[in-house]
């Protein structure tokens, strides 16, 4: 557990982040996998001083972003689970479910060979998950300590994907609507829903006064870094376009592009992640890019 700052802890293994708001009342933003949740878990048990967790907050339905939400309510079981429309919608799909936990249960596997886990997780299999409050772009939060957080619809990454604003400390979590940093000096584009809407996001947290970006993957991002990472991560969306319309317009056909595409980015954290999955995802960074030609 990291005390990004007085309202904000940070806990998780750095491939997943989670974040709790507020001292008194406080808001668990990201939900993660079942494995992540085990790890987030056994954090808060050792916490001492434990605030009343009111909200737990999907960002987006994502499966690395939801599967954890049986476990964190085991924990919490009197909060909300707090997610936009579209994702109570496909959260609620038993066969969309179905697909998700099996890809959950190869993280667990995967953290477990790795070392983050002692014992596969608790959960590996569950049917739908239920969005007990529906957000959506104006809507805000409230916590003790005069805690507001502001929710903001942020698209390109997904159809349903949410940020959270503290204006209070100018912290924006962001989820993955920002990109995905696999290493050094590399950021996956990962406009999966629709490319112009990634940027307009991306544009849109650049306008806003952030001291801290807090992503749910990897670093977080204080002072000047915040501004240097948003302007890497929309050069790298732009490369990424400009990488998969030029083979296309080539002549390559969506698979060979696809291929391409899942050789560039599919490294760092996303080495946890279930190949066939994360190459159907850049598929869809293929299609997008497509769409536009």
């Amino acid at each position: 557990m990291q005390q990004l700052t007085e309202q904000v802890k940070l806990f998780g293994n750095g491939y997943f982040n989670y974040y709790v708001v507020g001292r008194e009342e406080a808001a668990l933003i990201e939900c993660g996998t079942s494995a992540g949740a085990e790890i987030f878990a056994r954090q808060w048990e050792a916490l001492e001083d434990k605030p009343d967790i009111k909200y737990i907050v999907v960002l987006h339905s994502h499966f690395d972003h939801v599967c954890g939400i049986p476990i964190l309510k085991e924990l919490f079981p009197a909060a909300l689970v707090v997610g936009s429309s579209t994702a109570q919608k496909i959260l609620s799909k038993e066969k969309a479910m179905a697909s998700a936990f099996k890809s959950d249960r190869f993280v667990g596997e995967s953290y477990l060979k790795a070392g983050f886990i002692s014992e596969l997780p608790r959960v590996a299999e569950c049917g739908p998950i239920a969005v007990d409050a529906v957000v959506g772009e104006g809507d805000h939060l409230l916590l003790g300590d005069n805690l507001k957080l502001d929710i903001l619809e942020a698209p390109g990454h997904s159809a349903c994907s949410l940020a959270v604003y503290l204006e209070s400390e100018q912290i924006m979590f962001a989820s993955d609507a920002a990109g995905y940093k696999t290493g050094p000096g590399e950021i996956s584009p990962v406009f999966f829903q629709d490319y112009d809407s990634y940027i307009a996001t991306l544009n849109r947290f650049q306008s806003l006064p952030i001291r801290i970006l807090a992503m749910a993957h990897g670093d977080v991002f204080k002072g000047d870094e915040v501004k240097q990472y948003l302007e890497e991560t929309v050069k790298a969306a732009e490369e990424g376009f400009a990488f998969i319309k030029a083979a296309l317009e080539a002549g390559e056909d969506d698979d060979e592009v696809g291929k391409k595409v899942f050789e560039r980015y599919f490294k760092g954290g996303m080495a946890y992640y279930p190949p066939d999955i994360m190459y159907s995802t850049m598929k869809l960074l293929v299609l997008n890019v497509k769409s536009k030609l």
